[in-house]
């Protein structure tokens, strides 16, 4: 019989997706979030909470129950004032959230999101699990906090842990939910507005598809993993520059971009992950390629 899991964040994009696919894939699985699942959204198993950091949503019976956890902060460009705000705002109440789980006896499986930009910049592509982390903004910089806090925990406690450092995920189903650069470029090219490229528009980016990372998650939360801890890169492996993705898009929606170049004092490098290990741990490899991910965003939207 498979384990219960609980899903925090359900209703931000990627807690939502993993979610749908559980619950697709015939799973026990049951979402936690504040905000109600967006309108137009199928009926999917959902529990709506005050605080889905307080976890007396966990049913008794569950103490060995997997948690994919998607709720905290998902503002890549949010600034704090300093490393304590970051830290008492946000860190701080993850950590007792997972402290406060154990202390109600869970010694389960936790699945941690945690991002690719936590590595920073390198010239060295593509990026193993290896590479020394060297966080630039307070987003990466509180995910790796977290990584950290949680190696702790699970080696004090004894719970099993997957940190999941992900990648640029695209192409989702939530109503109205999808963002990033590629939503941008969608609303420009149908809207004819001017969209602005910093820099020379030649680094690289890594994008994987929303259904190749609800079948790693899956593949995370359902099959054996060699080690207790276990911490993989989810990606494509291979990088798309901005200007590639821009003749892509052009070229599936016949439409020409009004382009607008401003320099860039600091352009960021580029990221690519190596995916070697996710493929070996996991037997999973991405399936959608960018062309036909782009060409499903585009029919999506009705371009």
């Amino acid at each position: 019989m498979a384990t219960q899991t609980y899903v925090t964040g359900c209703a931000g994009v990627l807690g939502f997706e993993i979610l749908r696919a559980f619950d697709a894939a015939g799973l026990p699985v049951t979402g936690i979030s504040r905000s109600a699942l967006p309108e137009g959204a199928a009926a999917l198993p959902h529990v709506r909470v005050s605080d889905a950091l307080h976890p007396g949503w966990l049913a008794p019976g569950d103490a060995g129950a997997t948690i994919v956890h998607c709720a905290g902060l998902s503002d890549a460009r949010r600034r704090f004032g300093s490393i304590g705000e970051l830290s008492q705002e946000i860190t701080r109440p993850q950590t007792d959230f997972v402290e406060a789980l154990v202390a109600r006896g869970w010694r389960g499986h936790f699945i941690y999101l945690s991002t690719a930009a936590v590595y920073g910049d390198t010239d060295a592509l593509p990026i193993p699990e290896t590479r020394e982390p060297q966080p630039k903004g307070y987003y990466a910089l509180h995910k790796l906090a977290m990584e950290e806090a949680l190696l702790f925990l699970a080696a004090q406690h004894g719970f099993r842990l997957t940190l999941l450092r992900l990648g640029n995920p695209y192409g989702t189903a939530m109503p109205g939910r999808e963002r990033g650069v590629m939503r941008l470029l969608l609303d420009a090219l149908a809207s004819g507005a001017p969209f602005t490229v910093y820099g020379s528009g030649e680094t690289s980016r890594d994008y994987l598809h929303m259904d190749d990372f609800c079948a790693a998650v899956e593949r995370v939360a359902t099959g054996p993993l060699p080690a207790a801890v276990t911490r993989l890169n989810l990606g494509a492996g291979e990088g798309c520059s901005l200007n590639a993705l821009i003749a892509k898009l052009e070229a599936a929606t016949g439409r020409q971009l009004n382009l607008v170049s401003e320099p860039s004092a600091l352009e960021v490098k580029s990221s690519v992950l190596d995916i070697a290990r996710a493929r070996r741990v996991l037997d999973w490899a991405p399936r959608v390629s960018l062309d036909d991910g782009l060409a499903r965003m585009v029919a999506d939207y009705g371009l």
